[in-house]
């Protein structure tokens, strides 16, 4: 007998851990108050005094995967609702993209300006801006047309005004690179996203923010085909308490590993044998190189998996703060900087030793800021806006991913 399970509408629980890896990043991002004139990194992050670092360290060092997982969580989902759409028509470009930039565009647009005037109050009272260079006319530009990840940036990296916002650049040209696949209705050849996984990697080498999104987007494509496969199968249930089971015992391993570094201690002894001419530092960046790349490409995958198969077979997630704090996420992740750069400026302005930032309780008011703010601003400003642009630039509407508003279901 073969399973008839189907996925479900939507799979909240993906959102609600968009909102937890959202955290993470601003979290991460804790340790700029703590470089040299607010610019450079000149000690390891365990000599910054990094507010509960002995117990957080995980997350403050390893954050890079939580942007990662952005990317990947877009893969799954624009490869399960989107792909078959725009390769039979119901979704040409113009409503595809329409709701992409309406998505994606009224926070950016805010949080770019709020720099403008942020950075500049930041250069007025210490000589020099908070983290970002290239806050000038051309990177407005840029910024402006969300190409300034697009490798038209003058120094790599250095895209200006909104660090965090490289990832929304990124993005739409994954959207744009995603929609040629499915038009062409290339989006079924695993081998060709296969080879487009591998590109990624290689791109990442020469540009990483570019190759990091092009590998784990379409990786999260590949993801979504595993759980299509799955979900056909007999007992799809048992199918998900297997994969349950491996995650669960994967990540035992990651934590494990994290705070006895036994696998690492392994690693190295049987590189010295296998590599013998190899000095430490060769070493150890091939370990790092290999962890990243089993995390990236195993642990998360198998992860995202999880959740999709629960939902799926359990129904969908019922936390109501777990939803609310997925939905608001990519207002969390691009205001979390501008208000970053404000506290910064309030606490000189009031004469308060910066030495409160190594606080938890600093920390912890600054979530209690921000959370809510992220809420209002995702339901009381970004959704109005896109409802609002989608009427009038969309003759006719074709629905969007779905959110939750207040227990009901709206389009996104």
């Amino acid at each position: 007998m073969i399973s008839n399970t189907s996925s479900p509408r939507y799979f909240f629980s993906l959102d609600a851990i968009r909102g937890l890896a959202a955290l993470i990043v601003v979290l991460c991002h804790w340790q700029f108050y703590f470089y040299t004139d607010q610019t450079l990194q000149t000690k390891p992050l365990e000599e910054l005094g990094l507010p509960l670092f002995p117990y957080l360290s995980i997350f403050y060092n390893h954050a890079f995967y939580a942007v990662d997982l952005f990317f990947l969580l877009s893969g799954f989902i624009f490869f399960w609702f989107y792909s078959d759409k725009i390769a039979d028509g119901r979704t040409p470009f113009g409503n595809f993209i329409c709701y992409r930039l309406t998505r994606l565009y009224p926070v950016h647009f805010i949080t770019l300006l709020s720099l403008i005037m942020l950075q500049y109050i930041m250069v007025s009272m210490n000589g020099h801006t908070f983290i970002i260079q290239n806050n000038d006319a051309y990177h407005f530009l840029l910024n402006l047309l969300v190409i300034h990840s697009w490798g038209f940036e003058r120094t790599p990296a250095l895209n200006g005004f909104n660090g965090p916002s490289w990832s929304v650049s990124v993005e739409l040209l994954l959207y744009l690179l995603f929609f040629l696949i499915s038009w062409k209705k290339l989006h079924r050849n695993k081998g060709l996203l296969l080879a487009i996984v591998v590109a990624g990697a290689v791109i990442q080498h020469f540009y990483s923010m570019i190759g990091q999104g092009i590998y784990s987007f379409f990786l999260g494509g590949l993801t979504y085909y595993v759980y299509a496969w799955l979900i056909e199968q007999k007992n799809p249930r048992r199918i998900t308490t297997i994969v349950t089971i491996t995650a669960v015992a994967l990540w035992m391993i990651v934590l494990t590993e994290y705070a006895f570094s036994y696998i690492r201690d392994f690693s190295l002894i049987l590189m010295k044998k296998v590599l013998p001419g190899k000095d430490v530092a060769f070493d150890t960046a091939l370990y790092n190189l290999s962890r990243n790349t089993f995390f990236r490409t195993i642990i998360s995958p198998v992860t995202i998996l999880t959740l999709a198969l629960s939902e799926t077979t359990k129904g969908s997630l019922k936390v109501k703060w777990a939803l609310v704090l997925g939905n608001a996420s990519y207002a969390l992740y691009l205001l979390h900087f501008p208000l970053m750069v404000l506290l910064f400026i309030a606490v000189d302005a009031l004469g308060i030793s910066r030495e409160v930032f190594h606080s938890p309780l600093t920390v912890l008011l600054f979530y209690s800021v921000l959370i809510p703010l992220s809420i209002l601003t995702h339901y009381y400003f970004e959704l109005p806006l896109q409802e609002m642009f989608r009427k009038r630039l969309l003759k006719k509407p074709v629905p969007g991913l779905v959110t939750v508003v207040n227990n009901q279901i709206t389009t996104t």
